[in-house]
């Protein structure tokens, strides 16, 4: 048995990757523990799954500077004192803490890169640079690097001249869970006769919702927006689809428990992601959203990035949107929905998608490069 030890710096209550790795290197026999930060409502110690999550409590923000050097040694010494033969690195921010963990240890470190945590390069920012130079020296030292799809790993391999390719590991939803989740049925009876429209995540910048929210006012009632997931830009679209009086087409939901959305996801019509030229991870995102419109069996309307580009034209499950504009977003899902015969084949293709990217196939890898360590 290899004992692993994981930090992420978020609570660790609905990190579908984070939790998904751990249940799956758990039932493979592995110990593992993850620490991650503590927020209100979230207890310090939770054993669930198999594997066990500690939380230490923290004042700043996760990710600036200052709570950097509040969290950092917290993390560096609770890592250490758990003597694990592997530790794993949930992202950029928890990389120094995991290396020098493992170097007191003499254990492995696995860097699992969820996203291109250096954006875009600015010389102009400091603190930007100081984890550009710290990733350019670390991400040589590790043992396993791991990323969520093949563009990400190529840019990480250019970026610092790396030997190898980093591993793929998609962040997909467990095709058992999809195939046994229901729909909620009081949910989906109120848009009985409606298409509908469906976003989930995290709400906030850089996803283009202001103007997806926009885009409604150009639909007819026939078409209902659902807003699922909770954020730092909910109140302010709330907000704004009352002053555009779309409050009638736009429902929002609010938080919802990982184990239950795909109940949520499965009553629309239609998935989308905005179109919205942010940095160059938004560029190359594979997003949890993606795969779980897919394991709804719904199509999708997405822009035209590489991966979600590649995905849709191999699987033939959706559109491209290559528009910011909310009057050619909304042309794009009347089109969607112009033609009954189309729509139905991409709906049924969605089967054969998420028969191919699911959690099953990815478990596989992830605990054949464990095996490798």
């Amino acid at each position: 048995m290899v004992k692993i030890c994981m930090l992420v710096t978020n609570p660790c209550t609905t990190d579908a990757r984070v939790l998904k790795e751990a249940t799956s290197l758990s039932k493979g026999g592995h110990e593992v523990v993850i620490w991650a930060i503590s927020k209100d409502e979230t207890p310090k110690f939770q054993q669930k799954d198999g594997f066990s999550i500690k939380r230490i409590n923290k004042k700043m923000k996760e990710n600036s500077f200052m709570g950097k050097l509040e969290h950092s040694p917290k993390f560096i010494s609770h890592s250490i004192k758990e003597n694990a033969d592997v530790y794993h690195a949930h992202d950029m921010s928890t990389l120094l803490e995991c290396y020098i963990a493992s170097k007191w240890n003499r254990s492995k470190v696995v860097y699992d890169s969820h996203e291109l945590f250096i954006r875009d390069f600015n010389s102009k920012n400091n603190y930007k640079n100081i984890y550009y130079y710290l990733e350019r020296f670390l991400i040589k030292k590790v043992d396993l690097i791991i990323t969520v799809n093949d563009f990400i790993a190529q840019e990480l391999q250019q970026r610092y001249d790396l030997k190898n390719v980093p591993s793929v590991i998609m962040n997909c939803p467990s095709l058992r869970n999809s195939n046994e989740c229901n729909t909620n049925t009081e949910l989906e009876s109120k848009y009985d006769g409606k298409n509908v429209i469906v976003f989930q995540g995290i709400i906030r910048e850089g996803l283009g919702l202001r103007n997806l929210i926009k885009s409604v006012a150009y639909l007819s009632d026939d078409y209902n927006l659902l807003i699922i997931g909770d954020g730092p830009l909910l109140d302010e679209l709330i907000d704004l689809s009352k002053q555009l009086s779309l409050g009638q087409k736009i429902h929002f939901t609010g938080r919802i428990p990982h184990e239950e959305l795909l109940s949520y996801t499965k009553i629309a019509h239609l998935g989308v992601i905005y179109p919205e030229k942010y940095n160059l991870s938004h560029y190359y995102m594979a997003p949890n959203k993606f795969f779980e419109y897919i394991h709804s069996n719904i199509p999708v309307l997405v822009p035209d990035y590489p991966f979600l580009k590649e995905n849709v034209l191999k699987y033939k499950i959706g559109l491209l949107a290559d528009s910011e504009n909310p009057e050619d977003f909304a042309k794009c899902i009347v089109k969607f929905f112009s033609n009954r015969e189309e729509y139905e084949e991409m709906k049924q293709n969605t089967e054969i998608a998420k028969n191919n990217l699911n959690w099953e196939n990815e478990e596989k890898k992830l605990l054949e490069l464990y095996s490798k360590l």
